[in-house]
């Protein structure tokens, strides 16, 4: 089978600009999920009587907020991936955003999205009771890194700023991809 750039007759410049392009739009829906799902969080009210209320939704809501911001900064598969959104759109978060970013992909790709080793590090303990002995693991958990709400604000407004800033990308790089991109055929 021909792939893509050899289909569409590309040079590898102009297919690395179909690449950054792709991965422009695949970020921005990425991006509009992050926002919805972490304004939902937010204006739900989830979070006013936590935990002992909405425990679990408020840690799903979380996982996939968290999930879907993560997306654009990782690496991705396939024939027209483009490894990862450049490094400048980081530019327009402010300072405290921008540690809201590391915590958050720290949190997915420890204990989100993975169960990594390295976060699991604690030794399991050994309890003596009446009847015997048993061992208590200990391992990080989800649960444990919820983003308290005034980080998942943080979360909520930078994948909207992130979202509008792919929106600029994409029109920026529009009129360039008109001609790289095939005309769709009617029949």
């Amino acid at each position: 089978m021909e792939n893509i750039q050899n289909q569409l007759g590309l040079s590898d410049e102009s297919y690395g600009k179909l690449k950054l392009f792709s991965r422009i739009l695949i970020a921005y829906n990425d991006f509009k999920q992050a926002h919805e799902i972490a304004s939902l969080l937010v204006e739900g009210d989830f979070y006013e009587n936590y935990p002992e209320e909405n425990r679990q939704l408020v840690i799903a809501l979380n996982m996939a907020a968290i999930v879907a911001y993560s997306r654009p900064f990782l690496d991705s598969r396939g024939e027209l991936a483009h490894s990862r959104l450049p490094g400048k759109v980081l530019r327009i978060l402010s300072v405290k955003e921008r540690e809201v970013h590391e915590t958050v992909l720290v949190d997915r790709n420890t204990a989100m999205a993975h169960s990594d080793a390295d976060a699991n590090l604690a030794i399991p303990i050994v309890m003596e009771l009446e009847n015997g002995k048993i061992i208590i693991p200990k391992n990080a958990s989800a649960h444990e890194k919820i983003l308290l709400p005034e980080a998942m604000e943080l979360l909520c407004g930078m994948s909207y700023k992130l979202q509008e800033f792919c929106f600029e990308l994409r029109q920026n790089m529009e009129a360039e991809m008109m001609d790289i991109l095939p005309l769709a055929e009617f029949e």
